[in-house]
């Protein structure tokens, strides 16, 4: 038996052909998203290893142009040396506590008197060095007041006993002026002060008299 197809039949579309043409969009549209996923990684990539290899060259030639009438600063090497001081409070004998007496008792010939060096010699130098005026007030309260060659000061001062020697050390209040330190020795109506150690002073003496 022969079967003849209807031409209806044979004028129909496939079953499956929708379905084809949607499958077909949607893998275009993935592969179109994934490029373009790609692309955008790229330039990033790119502008990254660029960043990267600009702030190399940066750091590796820390290159600075020089503007017109710019000088290089050397940086500032100097140290910075301490310099103490000696508040008034803590001055002439405080703290002393039981040396207290004492102490006052050394050192009452330096005050209410007015002291003129006659000279100082160093070691090593035969050489008196004078200047033409250096008187010193010494007060009880730790302060003293200079004038040297017409310059005026003042300054404190403390006092302490190294074993049984009066020790004397000065503080003036110019800061650009250095603390010295001194054994003292009361001589009646003269007293010599010989530089220790402590401020590299132990090279000098100093002869005051009274003025």
């Amino acid at each position: 038996m022969l079967f003849t197809l209807s031409p209806s039949i044979i004028s129909k579309k496939p079953l499956f052909s929708n379905c084809n043409i949607q499958m077909t969009k949607l893998k275009l549209f993935i592969t179109l998203t994934i490029f373009t996923i790609l692309l955008i990684n790229c330039k990033n990539s790119e502008n990254n290893a660029g960043d990267t290899t600009s702030r190399e060259d940066s750091i590796n030639t820390n290159k600075y142009m020089m503007e017109p009438g710019e000088v290089l600063v050397p940086d500032d090497t100097t140290e910075k040396k301490f310099r103490p001081t000696l508040p008034l409070e803590q001055a002439a004998f405080a703290g002393s506590g039981k040396d207290e007496s004492r102490l006052k008792n050394e050192y009452e010939f330096m005050f209410d008197k007015t002291w003129q060096i006659k000279g100082r010699v160093i070691a090593g130098d035969d050489s008196i060095h004078r200047k033409k005026e250096e008187i010193y007030n010494f007060n009880r309260d730790g302060s003293y007041k200079y004038s040297v060659d017409g310059v005026q000061g003042t300054g404190t001062w403390k006092g302490w006993m190294n074993d049984q020697v009066p020790v004397i050390t000065v503080f003036p209040a110019d800061l650009n002026q250095k603390v010295s330190e001194w054994n003292v020795k009361n001589t009646g109506k003269t007293m010599i002060w010989s530089g220790t150690s402590s401020y590299k002073d132990n090279a000098v003496m100093i002869q005051y008299v009274i003025k």
